[in-house]
C-alpha cells in the first residue's frame, strides 16, 4: 500500500482544453522533498532560463526534444544568445527552430518574467522569504514570437507542505498552466491529436524533470502513448 500511495504521488498528470483557437494545458505533481528543495529546483530553473538556456535540456527539459532525442517529433531548437534585464524582468532570447531537412528559422523571444519570491529579479538568500510558507507563483509570458506561434505563456505555482520546517520533508505539490495560440495559418493544420503528440507530453515530461531534481533522483523518461 506504502509501495502504491509513493507511485500515484509521483506520476504527473496532463490535459488540455481547446477553445476558440487557444490550447490550455494543464499539468501537476505531488513532490516528497523539503520546501527548500523544491524552490532550488526552481530557482535553477530561472537561473538557466536567464543565463545558460542550453543547460536545461540536461535536466528540466530532458527527454523533451533535443538534438540526440529520438522523440523530437522533427524538430529541435538552438540558442544563440540570450539577455536578461534584472531590473524589468525582461528576457531576450535570439533562437533558431532547425527543420527535419535541416532548414534554419531564426527569431527573437521576447518574454516577461516574474516571480513571487524574488521581487524585482532578487532571489532572496536562505530558506526563509515568500515561496517556504506561502505559495510561490512563477509567470512566464512570451510577447509575439513569430508566425507559427502567437502568443504564448505559462504559470508554475508552487503550493507547499503545510510545515513551518523549511527543511522538513512533505508532499509540496507543482503545478503549471499553459497556454498557446497559433498563427492563423498554422492553426488551419494543427489538430488536437497534433497537439498532444507534439506538445501536451512534453509539458509532463517537465515536470518529472522538477520532481526528480527536487527529490535528488536520476531523470527519468516518462512512457509517451502518442495518439494515432
Amino acid at each position: 500500500m506504502k509501495l502504491l500511495l509513493s507511485i500515484l504521488l509521483t506520476m504527473a498528470t496532463v490535459t488540455t482544453t481547446y477553445h476558440r483557437g487557444e490550447y490550455k494545458t494543464y499539468c501537476d505533481v505531488d513532490i516528497e522533498c523539503s520546501q527548500v528543495d523544491v524552490n532550488q529546483a526552481l530557482d535553477s530553473l530561472l537561473a538557466d532560463f536567464e543565463h545558460n538556456p542550453a543547460h536545461l535540456f540536461q535536466w528540466a527539459f530532458y527527454g523533451t526534444g533535443d538534438q540526440t532525442d529520438k522523440r523530437r517529433q522533427g524538430f529541435t531548437l538552438a540558442y544563440d544568445s540570450v539577455y536578461y534585464d534584472t531590473a524589468g524582468e525582461m528576457l531576450t532570447m535570439n533562437v533558431t527552430t532547425y527543420s527535419p531537412r535541416g532548414k534554419a528559422d531564426p527569431m527573437t523571444i521576447t518574454a516577461d518574467l516574474s516571480d513571487t519570491r524574488r521581487p524585482k529579479g532578487v532571489i532572496p538568500a536562505g530558506p526563509g522569504g515568500v515561496g517556504f510558507s506561502s505559495p510561490r507563483v512563477i509567470v512566464f509570458e512570451v510577447h509575439y514570437p513569430g508566425s507559427l506561434v502567437k502568443s504564448c505563456g505559462a504559470v508554475i505555482t508552487l503550493t507547499p507542505a503545510d510545515s513551518s520546517d523549511p527543511q522538513a520533508v512533505g508532499v509540496q505539490h507543482l503545478n503549471m498552466e499553459t497556454h498557446c495560440r497559433f498563427g492563423w495559418f498554422f492553426n488551419l493544420f494543427i489538430s488536437h491529436k497534433m497537439y498532444r503528440n507534439t506538445v501536451e507530453w512534453r509539458f509532463q515530461q517537465f515536470l518529472e524533470n522538477m520532481r526528480c531534481t527536487a527529490e535528488h533522483k536520476p531523470l527519468k523518461l516518462i512512457k509517451v502513448e502518442l495518439v494515432e
